[in-house]
């Protein structure tokens, strides 16, 4: 399979291409980060928020998504579930953004 020249992908991603795809997937991993609001231990909120932000990372690095959207989102999704671990919260996402940024996402497969 032949790789997608680069100004291509741009052009497809400038046209929206693939960027419904991406919301619904960081959409999906937001939403399990959210639903650890309802308990203060035992939803696994940093595995959940680490995923997310790998998630994140991995949209970031595929020109899906913008960096200060995925870490905007992210951070509000962590607030809401753990109000008051901000610091805490913000070093899962750094390390998830990075992690996440080294294996780009392609929702739907490669373009």
């Amino acid at each position: 399979m032949r790789k997608v020249p680069p100004r291509a992908r741009q052009a497809v991603i400038g046209a929206g291409g693939g960027r419904v795809a991406a919301a619904r997937a960081l959409e999906t991993v937001l939403a399990e980060v959210a639903s650890c609001a309802t308990a203060t231990e035992g939803t696994g909120f940093s595995d959940k928020l680490n995923r997310a932000a790998f998630t994140a990372g991995g949209l970031i690095a595929s020109g899906l998504l913008s960096f200060d959207a995925a870490e905007q989102a992210l951070s509000a999704a962590a607030e809401h579930a753990r109000p008051g671990q901000h610091h805490r919260s913000a070093s899962i996402i750094r390390s998830g953004l990075s992690a996440g940024a080294r294996r780009p996402l392609f929702p739907g497969g490669r373009p």
